[in-house]
């Protein structure tokens, strides 16, 4: 009884709106962000950062487009605004597919987006069924990546559903900036996109205790990542070597602040999630209208987490030290697509890379 009437709190805490979101409304768009010189005054007095030691700053997105928003020229006419409006130097993108796909292209390579990779979920054959069409995941970068590699959970994690992206962002410190150190040359950065299980039913259907039930699952779908990213003989399908850690986990998690996951990455293992550090907590990432439209669920499932460690930097000579540090500036979800666009809402981050 006591789990049931957890269930239903929570269910009205996503259904009901924060009485403060009433009358104090959120609002952030990437000019909210300064200019390159000045990373954000408002974002930046929270970091604890000292603007004198920021070598380099750059911006990721992460979006959950909704696969079936590739057949609305509506639809996608504001999504395509919402990504490329961003600013964004690395785009995190969940549910795409060969449509989505052909509508990213012409912008992204306008933009100078010239490191693309996408999966796409694998059509049924007569030894498989068909991969879930929201399976889809895409990076979009303006610098480097190497070491791509996507993760299958479906045979390890009973009812994971979607596969992670893995991949290695290389940045020439040199070419951003005049106050590298000498010596320094390229700072490598490790990302995962992840889609975690989301709170329905594989049928599609929800009830109040499914998002609970289905917690476990995306709890060992985060474990699996850690377990093979860090192991050197990882089975991921890999298009290179494959990576021993992670500075950075953006995606859709399909779960709020206080879920299984996130709290594992934030207490066991120490990641920080910007959604949490930075944007106030009754502004959601998703909305989920039911009952023919009348009712409306709002849920912040949409995060970027980092780490407080030492990156890895090679140097001019070809080798490789730990001397800077990952920095998380400023988030916020950006408004003005909340309707009419995907289902989800785009989060940008604005990371630093800090000198010790």
């Amino acid at each position: 009884m006591i789990v049931f009437f957890q269930d239903l709190s929570n269910f009205l805490r996503q259904l009901l709106p924060n009485p403060i979101a009433v009358f104090l409304q959120y609002r952030f768009s990437p000019a909210d962000f300064e200019s390159l010189n000045d990373v954000g005054r408002k974002q930046l007095s929270s970091s604890c950062v000292d603007t004198n030691s920021i070598l380099f700053t750059f911006d990721m997105l992460s979006y959950n487009i909704n696969n079936v928003a590739s057949s609305s020229p509506s639809r996608t006419r504001l999504i395509l605004r919402a990504i490329f409006s961003s600013g964004a130097n690395i785009i995190l993108l969940q549910e795409t597919n060969p449509a989505w796909e052909k509508l990213l292209q012409n912008d992204a390579a306008a933009l100078q987006f010239d490191y693309i990779y996408f999966h796409h979920p694998r059509l049924g054959d007569k030894d498989r069924p068909p991969d879930r069409p929201a399976g889809g995941m895409a990076i979009l970068s303006q610098y480097a990546l190497k070491d791509i590699g996507v993760l299958d959970f479906t045979k390890d994690v009973s009812g994971s559903v979607f596969p992670a992206l893995i991949c290695k962002a290389i940045v020439p410190l040199s070419q951003f900036s005049n106050e590298v150190p000498h010596g320094l040359n390229d700072v490598c950065i490790s990302i995962a996109n992840v889609h975690l299980r989301p709170p329905v039913e594989l049928d599609g259907r929800a009830w109040l205790s499914t998002a609970r039930k289905t917690e476990p699952i995306r709890l060992a779908e985060i474990k699996g990542l850690v377990r093979r990213v860090m192991s050197a003989e990882s089975s991921l399908d890999t298009l290179s070597a494959p990576q021993h850690e992670l500075d950075i986990i953006g995606g859709d998690f399909n779960e709020d602040n206080s879920g299984a996951a996130l709290s594992y990455l934030s207490t066991t293992l120490g990641y920080i999630d910007a959604l949490q550090q930075y944007v106030p907590k009754m502004k959601e990432t998703h909305t989920w209208p039911f009952m023919r439209n009348l009712l409306t669920l709002r849920k912040r499932l949409d995060h970027i987490l980092w780490r407080n460690e030492l990156l890895s930097v090679t140097t001019k000579g070809g080798n490789t030290v730990r001397m800077l540090r990952l920095k998380c500036l400023g988030c916020g979800v950006i408004t003005g697509f909340e309707t009419g666009a995907s289902d989800h809402q785009p989060v940008l981050s604005r990371f630093g890379i800090v000198m010790e």
